[in-house]
């Protein structure tokens, strides 16, 4: 925050012991735990996910959250989340992932989902069925093209991998495809979030870093041209968009 850099709380809706819809990743007893103390504060699990938790983050650390992204809404309580969320800073946009309909590809709506949102939650088809840079998913640049930047009061948004996973696996997007989206979604006023992996919990893989000051560059430029400054002329090569067999078997040990 002192860089300014504005931070987007992640916060899974089920709560602190994955009690609904997730249970199986709960520790032995822990949801029987919180549910036994939220019923001594006389609160559902879903207040006290919002009341006891939200509120706390939401209270300490107030204007120096920008944003949350509630994933898993549908088992919380979404009302009682937003308004905790937004008991420290009014101003933080939120948004909540309650699922998503789908197109005859496959492909998801981008579309608001609740009332309470600001902007789209914008989750790819899932990595398990298809590539993040499946051709599919470039339906929702398109959604954002003909009908954004603000899909019924709420900002366009994607949120997407640069890797075959979240967090983890094999960089999988051409420089030209991940400069063309990001582009096009900023020249139609939307926005895009990029989850790139991190190696050892801390570093960003060397390929995902060019790839993100490639977008930075490209962008920068963009504006400036809009502003009426002078153009540059990009001179980057292309060296990263085909990967050694080292780095190919590099990605496969991470998965």
């Amino acid at each position: 925050v002192e860089e300014g850099f504005k931070v987007i709380v992640y916060f899974a809706s089920e709560g602190p012991t994955k009690g609904n819809g997730h249970e199986e990743d709960a520790p032995p007893g822990s949801i029987k735990k919180w549910k036994d103390y939220c019923t001594s504060r006389n609160m559902t699990y879903e207040e006290g996910v919002a009341k006891l938790v939200v509120r706390e983050i939401s209270m300490r650390y107030k204007e120096k959250i920008s944003g949350w992204w509630f994933d898993h809404a549908m088992y919380g309580d979404i009302e009682l989340l937003a308004k905790e969320a937004l008991r420290g800073n009014a101003d933080a946009a939120l948004t909540f992932n309650i699922g998503h309909e789908h197109n005859p590809d496959g492909s998801r709506v981008l579309k608001r989902a609740r009332a309470e949102e600001h902007y789209t939650c914008g989750h790819p088809t899932p990595m398990v069925q298809r590539s993040p840079d499946w051709d599919g998913n470039e339906s929702m640049i398109r959604t954002i093209e003909n009908h954004g930047p603000y899909l019924d009061g709420s900002l366009a948004h994607m949120f997407i991998p640069m890797q075959e996973k979240w967090f983890a696996g094999k960089a999988c997007f051409k420089k030209k495809k991940i400069v063309d989206w990001t582009l096009r979604v900023v020249k139609a006023g939307g926005a895009i979030t990029w989850a790139t992996a991190l190696e050892d919990k801390k570093v960003i893989p060397e390929k995902q870093l060019r790839q993100l000051e490639k977008i930075n560059r490209v962008v920068g430029r963009w504006k400036k041209r809009e502003e009426g400054g002078d153009e540059e002329e990009d001179t980057d090569d292309e060296e990263e968009d085909t990967d050694n067999e080292e780095e190919e078997a590099e990605g496969k040990d991470e998965l």
